[in-house]
């Protein structure tokens, strides 16, 4: 099944600050883990430089993501928020599917037919360990973007994959 290890439900937002907000105020988060990567990402166009705000915390076994996009090839985030660049409120954006290896992902997306969003990182200024990730565009049959992840042992631990917390 194509759906499991879903480790991640993501969610893009105008402004990062205040969603962090909105989503610490209501549901009582109090820890965020931020990023600003400054990449540059395969896109079926050819490589594009992507910057990003994000922050992250994990409830549970489950993490969320918020990302605000800054510049760049960022049509794919912007696409899914309200034409109201003052509405903060995050709006649901892709699920993440950890996998153990770079071939389980391109094999899956070859079976999957989807079309490839981006993928990167081709390079990253942010030093994030090792970590490879590919968007498939599945708005047609889910309605939203899904995202495959893989990452070193260092890069799960970096994001801080919870102890016990099975892959599956």
């Amino acid at each position: 099944m194509f759906l499991r290890g879903q480790m991640q439900n993501a969610y893009v937002t105008h402004d990062l600050d205040k969603a962090m907000e909105i989503v610490s105020e209501r549901f009582g988060v109090e820890k965020f883990d931020r990023f600003n990567p400054d990449m540059v990402v395969d896109t079926p166009d050819g490589h594009q430089p992507m910057v990003s705000r994000i922050a992250s915390f994990w409830a549970g076994m489950l993490n969320f993501e918020i990302i605000e996009p800054v510049s760049g090839f960022v049509d794919h985030y912007v696409s899914m928020l309200p034409d109201d660049k003052t509405d903060a409120v995050p709006r649901f954006h892709h699920v993440s599917l950890r996998r153990e290896s770079i071939a389980e992902i391109d094999a899956e997306i070859e079976k999957l037919g989807l079309p490839l969003a981006f993928r990167g990182p081709i390079s990253i200024k942010d030093a994030i360990p090792s970590l490879i990730f590919v968007y498939l565009d599945a708005r047609e049959s889910l309605g939203h973007y899904v995202e495959y992840t893989w990452k070193s042992a260092e890069g799960w631990e970096f994001v801080g994959w919870p102890e016990g917390r099975p892959v599956w």
